[in-house]
């Protein structure tokens, strides 16, 4: 079985898929994992989130697939922890941040699937659903399918180490740090590089 951490963007995030390529392929190799990078990927709506929904339905589909774990464009890996230790026998985790319409909400800019019919058949009902609500669109249709029964047990709640996202000010001692929400592309691109800079990366 193979395990893949899996990115993508488009052009506007392209630099910030350059800046961290070296560290998550690095990071991929230690962990066993192939690491994916698309930056083709058909849009379907004007939200750019939508694009990766057919990227890991197409790899959740697979019989020889194990585990996706996806970063958002603008996420870093800066620890070396193993995330399929933190799953257990869950089959879907994220963190929880601040939510839109409920106080607390799943947050897909890090998520951590594995490939079965359950979650190959939940991301297929995700993008079948779309176009969504601004302003988190397919993360609102994620939220809403896991609160069903058949989910009960299977979703983990991630602690914030795995998505320590800086405009929350979440831990700095994390094992994925991300920008998300944290203002332009360009903005967060520098952050980025100062976070590298930084830890010496």
């Amino acid at each position: 079985m193979t395990d893949y951490i899996l990115q993508q963007g488009r052009r506007d995030y392209w630099p910030h898929l350059d800046l961290v390529a070296p560290m998550h392929h690095a990071y991929a190799e230690r962990r066993g994992c192939e690491y994916i990078v698309e930056r083709d990927a058909e849009a379907f709506h004007e939200w750019g989130g939508w694009d990766k929904l057919p990227l890991l339905i197409e790899l959740t589909g697979r019989t020889d697939t194990g585990w996706v774990f996806w970063l958002d464009a603008d996420t870093l890996a800066v620890g070396d922890a193993d995330p399929r230790a933190a799953m257990g026998d869950c089959l879907v985790g994220m963190t929880r941040h601040p939510g839109r319409t409920t106080p607390t909400t799943l947050n897909c800019g890090v998520l951590f699937v594995r490939a079965c019919p359950q979650t190959h058949e939940w991301l297929t009902e995700v993008l079948a659903r779309q176009p969504g609500v601004y302003p988190w669109y397919e993360q609102d249709i994620m939220n809403e399918l896991l609160e069903a029964p058949e989910w009960d047990g299977l979703v983990r709640d991630l602690p914030h180490i795995w998505n320590s996202t800086v405009c929350l000010g979440h831990p700095q001692e994390c094992e994925i740090r991300a920008w998300h929400g944290g203002g332009p592309q360009e903005t967060r691109l520098r952050a980025m590089r100062a976070e590298i800079e930084r830890r010496g990366l």
